[in-house]
C-alpha cells in the first residue's frame, strides 16, 4: 500500500511539472505575440502614387523638363511611385491622359494653362485626388492647389541684364546700337508677364535701350523661333531673350549664325550652347512640384489655395552655367543682377506684372 502511493506520488509530481512547463512555454509564447514591434519593423505604406501630365512634351530643354525633373527627384528621395503622360500639345488628348492619370494616382501634377477648362471638370469626377496645377490660377475646389510664378521678377533680372550687357561695346558680337530683343512663343497673359519684366528690368538701367519684341505663336517650332530671332538681330539687337518653350532653340541656333547672344528661360540652359547663350531667367518648376509633394507626403499640405513662387521662394533666379564653362557676363554685371534682385526681394523695387 505505501509503495503504491509512493508511486503515485511520484507520477503526480512529475505531471505536475510537466504542466509547468506547458504553461511556461504558452505563457512565453504569448508575450511574445504581445511584444510591440519595434520602430521600422512596422509594416512599410505603400508608396504615393503620383501622375505627371503634361500638356506638351519632354524634351524641351525648359518648362516642360523643369517638372519632370522635380518629379523625378520626388521619386528618387521620397519613394514616391508613378507616370509621365504626355499630350504632346493635341487638345483632344487633354482629357483622356487627365482621367487615366486620376484613376491610377492620388496626386496628380497637371503642367500646362492649356488645362483650364479640363482640369476643372475632371477634378469634381475625382474628388479624392489632390491636383496640383502649375503655372495657371482655378479658385473654388478644395482638391485643386494651383502654383504661379512670379515670371516678371525673374525677367526683370535678366532685362536688366541685357541692358547692361549690350552697352558692353568691348565684347565681341556687342555692336553700337542699345537695342535688346525678345521672343514669346505665344500671346498669352503668362508670356505677357515675362515680357513686361523684362521690358522693366531693361529700362531700369537705362531708358534709352529698345526693346524688341515678336511672338512665334507656337511652342514647339524651332524653325519659327529662329526666324523670329534674325528679324531682331537684323534690327540691330544683339541679345535676344526667349520664353518659347521649343521654339526658343531657334533663338540659340540664330545667335549662333550671327555670331550675337541669346538669353535663356525656364530651366540653366547655358549648357545648349555657351557660346551664345550668356544667362538663363531659371524658373522653379522643378522645385515647386518636388516640395508640392513633399508636403503631401509629411501632411503637412493645404490643398485648394495659390502658391506663389518668386525672388523671395526662390522661385525665379538667374543663372550662368556651370563653374567650368566660359563667362561671357563680367563679374561686375553679375553683382549689380544681384543688388537689383536683393532690392526686389526687399521690395525697394515693384515689378510690373501683366497678371
Amino acid at each position: 500500500m505505501k509503495k503504491a502511493i509512493a508511486v503515485l506520488l511520484v507520477l503526480l509530481l512529475i505531471g505536475g511539472l510537466f504542466l509547468t512547463g506547458c504553461g511556461k512555454t504558452q505563457d512565453a509564447e504569448k508575450q511574445q505575440e504581445e511584444v510591440p514591434a519595434e520602430p521600422g519593423e512596422e509594416e512599410a505604406k505603400e508608396p504615393l502614387r503620383v501622375a505627371l501630365v503634361l500638356s506638351g512634351g519632354l524634351g524641351d530643354r525648359s518648362f516642360y523638363d523643369s517638372s519632370h525633373e522635380g518629379f523625378e527627384r520626388a521619386k528618387k528621395e521620397l519613394g514616391v511611385e508613378g507616370s509621365v503622360l504626355e499630350c504632346k500639345n493635341d487638345p483632344s488628348l487633354y482629357q483622356d491622359q487627365l482621367v487615366q492619370a486620376s484613376e491610377n494616382a492620388e496626386v496628380v501634377v497637371v503642367v500646362g494653362f492649356e488645362f483650364y477648362d479640363v482640369i476643372q471638370e475632371v477634378a469634381q469626377e475625382y474628388p479624392e485626388v489632390n491636383y496640383i496645377y502649375l503655372d495657371n490660377v482655378v479658385e473654388g475646389y478644395d482638391n485643386i492647389t494651383c502654383i504661379t510664378y512670379m515670371e516678371n521678377e525673374g525677367t526683370f533680372l535678366v532685362g536688366a541684364l541685357a541692358a547692361m550687357l549690350t552697352q558692353e561695346t568691348s565684347i565681341e558680337g556687342i555692336n553700337e546700337e542699345k537695342i535688346i530683343g525678345m521672343v514669346g512663343g505665344v500671346d498669352l497673359p503668362v508670356i505677357r508677364n515675362f515680357q513686361v519684366g523684362y521690358e522693366a528690368g531693361a529700362k531700369y538701367i537705362d531708358e534709352e535701350v529698345r526693346v524688341e519684341t515678336i511672338y512665334a505663336g507656337d511652342f514647339e517650332d524651332p524653325a519659327k523661333g529662329k526666324e523670329c530671332a534674325l528679324a531682331l538681330y537684323s534690327k540691330g539687337a544683339d541679345i535676344v531673350f526667349h520664353a518659347a518653350g521649343k521654339t526658343g532653340e531657334g533663338v540659340f541656333e540664330a545667335a549662333k549664325e550671327v555670331k550675337a547672344y541669346a538669353i535663356g528661360v525656364d530651366s540653366d540652359q547655358r549648357y545648349i550652347n555657351p557660346d551664345v547663350i550668356v544667362a538663363s531667367m531659371i524658373k522653379g518648376v522643378g522645385l515647386s512640384v518636388f516640395e508640392t509633394i513633399k508636403k503631401i507626403q509629411e501632411g503637412s499640405f493645404e490643398p485648394g489655395k495659390v502658391i506663389y513662387y518668386g525672388i523671395n521662394e526662390g522661385g525665379v533666379d538667374v543663372g550662368y552655367g556651370t563653374p567650368d564653362m566660359k563667362q561671357i557676363v563680367p563679374d561686375e554685371i553679375k553683382a549689380k543682377v544681384e543688388e537689383i534682385k536683393a532690392k526686389v526681394k526687399s521690395g525697394e523695387i515693384e515689378v510690373p506684372t501683366a497678371k
